[in-house]
């Protein structure tokens, strides 16, 4: 793989770190060269450090001869990929992608909109190019996921942005003078107690250098510091003004621009940054280097390295009280300062290498050009179900286990949440032009699995995945109907509809018998259907110990066995109530258990299982008040010796982990799965009793490893047909 970098080369401070830390990361594991516009000590630090770089010398900023230059070098070198950082790169790289048919990606090291902030007319100008320039990008890598955001906001293609964060060399050995050396090159006279606070960052409005000397001018007041300020700007002469204002000219030092970043970390004790917009800036990272603590403002993605009061302080934007106190109780506790210091240079060393930093853009540039098969999923996603939750987690899984490298988009009512959970891009599936994009672009529909083709709950639901496979068939992409549970569909249009759209898939896979028979009472004369089983039966539970954590947490006792309800609204609330309370009395007096009530459905079962807890009003019996992740209530549920639910997951999830269960059945699709499973156990709904129940829990309890050893051997079986689902949509994908 060949990769070429381009940027102005009149960078200083954080970018010119990253690219220097990138390139020599990268240069380990493919071709890479960085060209450059200026000549200046940014190309001179990158050929010390053995960097393949070339100057093609611009005479002006809109000088765009260097762009048949440019044409020369890609086609003669053949490079895989255009990497351009910041505004000149991008501007060139506007009508360099004109002539070039390759693909181009940028890097948002910072906002933007705020990079010249200070100057009118360049704001006026190069600003405006900028963005324009950002938008003829064909992939874009942020430095935060808060840059991210940012992007997606502005209107750029969530499934065209990627994420990685700076990175460092710990194991290098920097260049630096001593401290003595360093206060001695500006003359700044000190006793062997001073305690020295300083900031890194250009003087510039951005840096919101006022914050950072409004706390200085109180923590003054108490305590004798010494502040070094290093950095050029525009700012200066408003922070010399500010200086003169609080009469601490003799307490405070600007440096200047400071060539030997590292120098001036090492003579600090307490190093500070109070920028109102950063992505993942290097001052914190060099610092952390040198084991010295920080304080920071709360912005872009520094709270993914900083956690507050454990390896450095976060403040919000503009709060010098809090920053004069945070730096007050770093004075005052020398032991604390060393021990932030270490805890943060342990946390960069293992999370933030310049390593990990290339291998995360090496994984990019291997997406970017891949032409492995895209498949685009929908399903009842992103709304906040444990179940609808636990079905993505497990095909995803299956399918990445299967291919790496399969490019996996899903259409979700919250996309953030869907790929913070997944290895997946995410298109909210209410915006049309993203719905249909999103369709043209993939070669597979995945609809499912869970109960879409329903109209119980709603025809609305039924319409739209109708809708997605119709508009899938309009674009002559393959759709597999994943593992669904199929039915009731009562109105004859919704029949009738149903019958077409599924005569017309590519394949069908249902997770029970009693879906196929349903199929086969509407008409559907597909000849590709199979039934295989619920994909959440390939899911693992995580660490014993993190369910201790999680009772804990909660405060439930782990002094009894555990058993759990989980229960839903529905029409007759108060009758089902009673019966579940009976039932809930009965297992804490006789059984002597803890009850626990799981809001699988978390918004839906929250308020129904708040007054279940109230109505039963017995010590022994608790709520999951928190939403967790399905690995977490896979691990709760395997720990409990039995659970009665209505839910038809937290059954499945149930029979995954082993935990035998009780069905109260509100939905064919309850009782299917129950008579797939081969199990017996269950009451109807409209008959509860709980007379019906505690006679369960008695046969369970009396028979219960007989009952273990049916479910085990009935899972291993669902396993393996849930896993042919995965080999049908590879099959479908010609893989």
């Amino acid at each position: 793989m060949k990769v070429l970098h381009l940027i102005s080369g009149g960078d200083s401070g954080g970018a010119k770190t990253h690219i220097i830390s990138l390139l020599k990361g990268l240069s380990k594991s493919i071709n890479v060269k960085l060209i450059c516009f200026i000549e200046d000590s940014f190309y001179q630090d990158a050929l010390k450090e053995g960097i393949n770089i070339e100057v093609f010398r611009q005479d002006k900023r809109f000088d765009l001869s260097v762009v048949d230059r440019l044409v020369a070098e890609i086609e003669k070198e053949n490079y895989d990929i255009i990497h351009c950082h910041g505004a000149r790169a991008n501007f060139i790289a506007t009508f360099l992608k004109r002539k070039v048919n390759k693909p181009f990606v940028t890097t948002i090291h910072s906002d933007y909109k705020l990079d010249f902030k200070d100057n009118f007319y360049k704001r006026l100008v190069y600003t405006n190019l900028n963005r324009i320039s950002l938008k003829k990008f064909d992939y874009y890598i942020a430095v935060s996921d808060t840059f991210r955001n940012m992007l997606i906001d502005r209107g750029f293609r969530r499934d065209k942005i990627f994420v990685t964060y700076n990175g460092i060399d710990c194991d290098k050995g920097e260049h630096f003078i001593s401290k003595e050396d360093f206060l001695n090159r500006y003359e700044i006279k000190y006793d062997k107690d001073d305690v020295f606070v300083g900031i890194l960052a250009r003087l510039d409005k951005v840096k919101d250098h006022v914050t950072f000397l409004k706390a200085v001018n109180e923590v003054l007041k108490k305590h004798k510091i010494k502040v070094l300020i290093a950095g050029e700007g525009p700012e200066k002469e408003e922070i010399e003004k500010m200086l003169k204002e609080y009469g601490i000219e003799k307490d405070v030092y600007l440096l200047g621009y400071v060539n030997d970043a590292y120098s001036f970390i090492n003579a600090i004790d307490i190093n500070c940054l109070t920028s109102v917009s950063e992505s993942f800036p290097y001052t914190i990272l060099e610092g952390a280097k040198f084991k010295k603590p920080v304080i920071t403002t709360n912005v872009g993605g520094i709270n993914k390295l900083v956690k507050n009061g454990v390896n450095g302080f976060l403040i919000e934007v503009g709060d010098y009280l809090e920053l004069a106190d945070k730096i007050v109780y770093l004075v005052e506790n020398e032991e604390e300062r060393t021990k932030m210091g270490q805890r943060l240079h342990a946390d960069v060393c293992e999370k933030y290498s310049y390593n990990s930093m290339a291998q995360n853009h090496i994984k990019i540039y291997n997406h970017i050009l891949s032409s492995s098969p895209k498949v685009l999923m929908s399903g009842y996603f992103g709304f906040d179900n444990s179940g609808d939750d636990a079905i993505l987690k497990a095909i995803v899984n299956d399918l990445l286990d299967y291919d790496n490298d399969l490019k996996i988009k899903v259409l979700s009512n919250n996309p953030d949440k869907t790929e913070k959970m997944c290895e997946v891009f995410s298109a909210n599936r209410f915006k049309i032009r993203e719905v249909i994009s999103s369709i043209k672009e993939t070669d597979l529909l995945i609809s499912g699995g869970g109960s879409l083709l329903q109209d119980i709950t709603s025809t609305r639901s039924l319409l739209y995945y109708l809708a997605l496979m119709k508009l899938a068939l309009m674009f002559k992409k393959s759709i597999f109907v994943y593992a669904n549970g199929i039915g009731p569909i009562n109105k004859k249009m919704n029949r009738i509809l149903t019958r077409k759209i599924l005569n017309k898939v590519d394949y069908i896979s249902l997770r029970d018998n009693l879906s196929k028979e349903y199929l086969e009472e509407l008409g559907v004369k597909n000849n590709n259907i199979k039934v295989t089983a619920d994909p959440v039966f390939t899911l693992k539970a995580t660490d014993e110990n993190l369910v201790k954590d999680i009772l804990k947490n909660e405060k439930i006792p782990i002094d009894k066995p555990i058993v759990g309800i989980s229960i839903r609204r529905w029409n007759d609330d108060q009758k089902v109530l009673t019966e579940f309370k009976k039932t809930i009395n009965y297992l804490i007096n006789t059984k002597q258990v803890n009850v626990i009530l799981i809001p699988m459905h978390f918004k839906e079962d929250i308020e129904i299982s708040n007054r279940l807890l109230e109505l039963t009003n017995l010590e022994g019996c608790f709520i999951l008040r928190n939403e967790y992740p399905v690995e977490n209530i896979l691990s709760i549920i395997k720990k409990m010796d039995l659970i009665i639910s209505m839910r038809l997951h937290t059954l499945i999830y149930a029979a995954s982990q082993v935990t035998p269960m009780i069905g109260v059945v509100y939905d064919p699709k309850v009782e299917g799965f129950l008579k797939e499973m081969e199990y017996d156990y269950y009451v109807d709904l409209k008959d509860i009793k709980s007379e019906y129940l505690i006679d369960y829990i008695e046969e369970i309890y009396t028979n219960k490893q007989t009952i273990v050893n049916k479910l085990s051997e009935k899972r291993e079986d669902l396993m393996k047909l849930s896993k042919e689902n995965v080999e049908l949509v590879y099959s479908l994908l010609g893989r």
